[in-house]
């Protein structure tokens, strides 16, 4: 039986002030599903709720109202079917490249069992000469793919991916496009991605999820019927970037919008 279905079930996220008087809807009646294996992101403006539903899937946060489900079970905590990359690597500095992406499998008890993998990982993210080395000889993009071969060493059914590639450079960026689409092909993981760059969405995703400005609500759910590997300069390639760019740009002047639920 495939696993990483991922299902979001009229997901509503109010925040409320230490006061317990003024509130925030971060997430408004959400729905969307996500099927095992598949590479999905999620773009809108800051602030439109995106990383706060990445974290409810994660476990991190607690729905108000509705449910996050995985596999059939409803998400109420953390689980190692489920890893997380933020934009900030969180490497161990006092952990060598090795040690940092062994160190989720110690509790475990599994680490020896894991050799082989964490051998291939550190290779498809190009790093196996750097295994000895320290988080503070490495360059911000060697960090991250640090952080993504932690995250998949313990081979959890979902990864979710939180602006992981944000603060690198252009040309960096898409290296680590590139070894991205490459895990998942390789490692037929369900991806989940939320990131602010329109291209990286397409570049990288079957589906990209467009979300409105707060509360957040699923504008629509665009598929990307482009091959791999994909062009950015390609005619095909660059009506999504206007389409979804248009779409956005829609909702944030308070555009009439028929949302998709």
């Amino acid at each position: 039986m495939a696993v990483g279905n991922v299902e979001i079930k009229d997901v509503t996220k109010i925040f409320r002030r230490s006061d317990e008087q003024e509130t925030l809807t971060a997430l408004d009646h959400i729905n969307l599903s996500v099927a095992p294996g598949e590479f999905v992101s999620i773009v809108g403006a800051s602030g439109c709720g995106k990383s706060t539903l990445l974290r409810i899937i994660a476990g991190l946060e607690k729905p108000t109202l509705g449910e996050a489900v995985c596999d059939g079970d409803v998400i109420s905590g953390t689980s190692e079917k489920r890893g997380l990359v933020f934009q900030n690597h969180a490497l161990f500095p006092w952990l060598t490249v090795w040690d940092n992406v062994l160190f989720g499998l110690k509790s475990t008890g599994r680490v020896g069992e894991k050799n082989d993998l964490a051998e291939q990982l550190l290779d498809q993210v190009g790093l196996t000469k750097f295994k000895k080395s320290y988080p503070n000889q490495l360059s911000g993009g060697m960090s991250q793919r640090v952080a993504l071969a932690r995250a998949l060493a313990t081979e959890p059914d979902v990864l979710l991916l939180d602006e992981p590639l944000g603060a690198l450079d252009a040309f960096t960026r898409m290296n680590i496009q590139d070894a991205l689409i490459d895990l998942w092909k390789t490692r037929e993981k369900t991806m989940i991605l939320i990131t602010h760059d329109v291209d990286e969405a397409i570049y990288l995703s079957q589906r990209v999820i467009i979300m409105s400005p707060r509360p957040g609500r699923v504008i629509e759910t665009l598929n990307i019927d482009l091959p791999y590997p994909r062009n950015r300069s390609d005619s095909n390639f660059t009506y999504y970037r206007n389409y979804i760019l248009e779409k956005l740009d829609f909702a944030q002047k308070g555009g009439e919008i028929e949302y998709i639920i």
